[in-house]
């Protein structure tokens, strides 16, 4: 019993002096917690497949008891629970993404966020099939496909560039297309890259230059009338450039093919039925032909026949009438032609004539129940006149033949007084077949046509005519 109130008063005088001494001589036991949580870097970029540490952010307090972060780390990084420091090797690229570390202890806790952006890994191994390509130019270019190591790429490029006609996709690296120049073997370096780097391949390529392909004639049947110029024939080609032109049989007096350009024109000096002939265009890499069938022939002619032309030598007044006839040619192989239109351009000396008026010929007077043709109309030019006739503007309705001479039209001119005025021999005057003026503004580029079946024209020969007046008594 003695002993336990010894115990008992040692216990209670030990409370006595803790209490006395706390305060000043104790310590206190509270745990603050971390603050002015910051990282030197706050914005980090990393690489796929590269090992990166990201230290812990300096704190001050209390040191913290564990940390954390969130959303969760690019897969590959993890976050160290007591140390705070981040590391690893990102697996996937990841765009910039704000993350909250939290940095904590019994005190309680701070943040603080921090940037995180992975970059891809950098393309590499880039190859294609073939490394050496020779090939024609204007035929297909092998399709290459490339395949790719490491980082993806989304941005190929090549220097220098690739042939006219071939391409490579920007995209996927895809090299295509068909040349149309040729080239000498050449160097062309293909780079795949990314943001974090790139990867090459090099892939020589000759484009052997070839021969002429798809010669063909716009007109390739053709009648022309025999010594008057010829609208020139021309050719097209497609592949290579050809180097020679050459034509078998030989052509006609008159008419020739130009052994650079291919194009066949002159003027015919003689007739002849219809020939076939072969044309061949050529370069050292190879040629090919094409037919053309020619004619030379005068299926259809407009002559000039004067009815009238005089005037009075003392004022100088007076006029002339012309007519205006069709003919075809009996060796058409159609003879004789429905004819459904006809197009002329008549030019005189403005200075000693006036055109006056143009009506249809005796020979229309038929049509339409003695109405004439369904069109008649001319046009007056600075040097002459253009007129247009349409007999018919259906096949089915007929037109008219030539088969003998036909007058389509009659043509009347009055005189310039002050250029026959005193003139007491007489006067010729040229008619000439044309319009010299068509394209100026406002003047039809209206020539001299035949027309057989609203679409087939040809160009008949022409033959133009003196007009003489001559002084009344």
């Amino acid at each position: 019993m003695q002993n336990s109130s010894r115990l008992i008063g040692k216990i209670l005088l030990l409370a006595v002096m803790t209490a006395t001494i706390g305060g000043c001589f104790g310590r206190s036991t509270k745990i603050t917690a971390p603050t002015a949580l910051s990282y030197p870097i706050a914005e980090w970029v990393l690489t796929v497949g590269q090992f990166a540490e990201i230290a812990a952010p300096i704190v001050l307090g209390d040191a913290p008891d564990i940390w954390t972060v969130a959303p969760t780390l690019p897969l590959g990084l993890s976050i160290d629970s007591i140390t705070g420091v981040i590391s690893g090797t990102p697996e996937q690229e990841c765009p910039p993404n704000f993350f909250t570390i939290t940095a904590s202890n019994f005190g309680g806790e701070t943040s603080v966020s921090l940037t995180i952006q992975v970059h891809p890994e950098a393309p590499c191994d880039l190859v294609y099939p073939d490394d050496s390509v020779q090939i024609l130019a204007f035929t297909d270019f092998p399709t290459l496909h490339p395949t790719l190591a490491c980082g993806p790429s989304n941005d190929y490029s090549v220097d220098p560039p690739l042939p006219a006609g071939i391409s490579l996709d920007i995209f996927s690296g895809v090299i295509s297309g068909s040349p149309i120049i040729s080239q000498p073997p050449t160097l062309h370096e293909v780079t795949a890259s990314n943001v974090s780097g790139s990867a090459s391949f090099t892939i020589l390529i000759e484009i052997v230059p070839a021969g002429p392909c798809d010669l063909v004639y716009a007109n390739d049947d053709v009648v022309v009338s025999p010594f008057a110029p010829m609208d020139p024939i021309l050719p097209s080609t497609g592949c290579g450039d050809p180097d020679l032109w050459e034509i078998d049989p030989p052509l006609p007096d008159g008419v020739s093919i130009d052994a650079a350009s291919g194009v066949i024109s002159g003027t015919p000096a003689v007739e002849t039925p219809r020939i076939v002939y072969t044309v061949t265009a050529s370069n050292e890499h190879g040629s090919d032909d094409a037919e053309i069938a020619l004619r030379i022939s005068p299926v259809f002619s407009y002559e000039l026949d004067q009815i009238s032309g005089e005037y009075d030598p003392e004022t100088g007044e007076g006029g002339a009438e012309v007519r205006i006839i069709l003919t075809e040619g009996g060796d058409n192989v159609t003879f004789p032609t429905q004819i459904l239109m006809l197009s002329l351009a008549l030019v005189h000396d403005t200075d000693r004539l006036d055109f006056t008026m143009v009506t249809p010929g005796q020979d229309l007077t038929g049509f339409n129940d003695g109405q004439g043709p369904e069109f008649f109309g001319h046009f007056e030019t600075p040097t002459g006149f253009t007129l247009g006739i349409v007999f018919s503007f259906s096949a089915d309705e007929g037109g008219l033949t030539a088969d003998v001479p036909r007058e389509v039209a009659v043509v009347t001119y009055s005189t310039i007084p002050d250029s026959f005025s005193g003139d007491e021999d007489g006067v010729a005057s040229e008619l000439e077949w044309g319009n010299p003026s068509a394209g100026d503004p406002g003047v039809p580029s209206v020539g001299n046509t035949v027309v057989l079946d609203g679409v087939t024209g040809i160009m008949p020969v022409t033959f133009g005519a003196s007009l003489d007046l001559v002084p009344t008594e």
